[in-house]
């Protein structure tokens, strides 16, 4: 079998095994050593009856090998040929990452339950009429990470999703740019298919560089959307302490941001939708994903090759499995009913 490798730089990483074998084999060796220069093969015997240094050697190369075995699953191992997937259409999409605002502010209740559950509830049902696309999660308040890389496993994605919460991060604010910069970042390099950014926010605390980010990734062909939550009229932001107050213990209430997310949307040629029932913006947000390039986006990888790292992965947890029943010393039961034919 042809096997090629999607990012083979990491097969480097097996050298790093190589002083870790030889550190093994110097520690047995010298171990066996030691006990040969202080006592006879028969005080050793007698003195340590269970000790065997080989098991630890057999434990020792079971881990190597599993350790190998996942870096060569981290290398993206595949072979050549192209998925049955029915209908050609069937596995063609676009690449979408959703960008979710997690600052305090989406705590607030103006949306039932909570701004931050109705998007969480909304990007559930969004995924769910994006079956055959790639789709990616970012989190983001004051700053923002890659909370699921874009991927065709949908489930995976929801997943995730459950555990989003403003505790995640601790820096407050809404770092749009940062998230739009970021999303960009992680889409692939390919030009056959569209690109969308969606991003679900209350719009509050923008920073400075959202609209030149938004910019940025128009004339790369990316086009951004965007899901206000909230209201006008807006709420207070509930806490562990109770509501949220300023320096001056007023109630610091927090409204939707209308005319900076229209204004968003208008620099990254999407769409702007607010609306407190989610099959509304889930048409809406369809219709314009709808309308971008699809092209094969299924399990297989940008160059043809279908992915094959799961072997490697159930080959490597076996041997962990292995590694974990194999005991550093005889067994006082086996020796005792000298099942294997031991001396007594």
């Amino acid at each position: 079998m042809n096997i090629l490798f999607y990012s083979p730089e990491y097969l480097y990483l097996l050298f790093g095994l190589i002083p870790l074998t030889l550190l093994s084999l110097f520690v047995y060796y010298r171990r066996r050593k030691l006990i040969a220069r202080f006592t006879s093969r028969e005080m050793k015997d007698e003195l340590m009856p269970l000790a065997s240094g080989k098991r630890q050697l057999v434990r020792d190369a079971l881990v190597l090998s599993a350790l190998a075995l996942l870096i060569v699953a981290l290398a993206r191992p595949q072979v050549p040929g192209r998925t049955s997937s029915g209908k050609e259409d069937d596995s063609k999409g676009i690449e979408a990452m959703i960008c979710l605002d997690i600052s305090n502010s989406m705590l607030c209740q103006d949306v039932a339950p909570s701004r931050l559950d109705f998007a969480k509830r909304t990007i559930t049902k969004l995924l769910e009429e994006m079956r055959s696309d790639k789709v990616g999660l970012i989190v983001f308040a004051g700053s923002s990470f890659v909370q699921l890389p874009i991927t065709t496993d949908l489930s995976t994605a929801q997943e995730f999703l459950s555990d989003v919460s403003p505790s995640m991060l601790s820096d407050q604010g809404t770092a749009i740019g940062s998230a739009i910069t970021l999303a960009r970042q992680s889409f692939s390099d390919r030009k056959d298919l569209g690109k969308a950014i969606v991003i679900l926010t209350d719009g509050e605390d923008f920073e400075d560089n959202a609209l030149e980010a938004a910019t940025d990734a128009s004339k790369a062909g990316v086009h951004i959307n965007v899901v206000g939550i909230g209201t006008s009229e807006g709420g207070p932001i509930p806490t562990p302490q109770g509501q949220l107050t300023d320096e001056s213990g007023n109630m610091v209430v927090t409204k939707l941001n209308l005319d900076m997310c229209k204004q968003l949307a208008d620099t990254g040629k999407g769409i702007f939708v607010s609306s407190q029932t989610q099959a509304t913006i889930i048409k809406a947000l369809k219709k314009q994903l709808d309308e971008l390039p699809r092209a094969s986006v299924s399990s297989m990888a940008d160059n043809g090759n279908i992915e094959n790292f799961e072997p490697w992965l159930r080959v490597a947890l076996l041997l962990l499995i292995v590694e974990f029943f194999i005991m550093g010393r005889k067994n006082k039961f086996l020796i005792r009913h000298n099942i294997f034919g031991h001396e007594q």
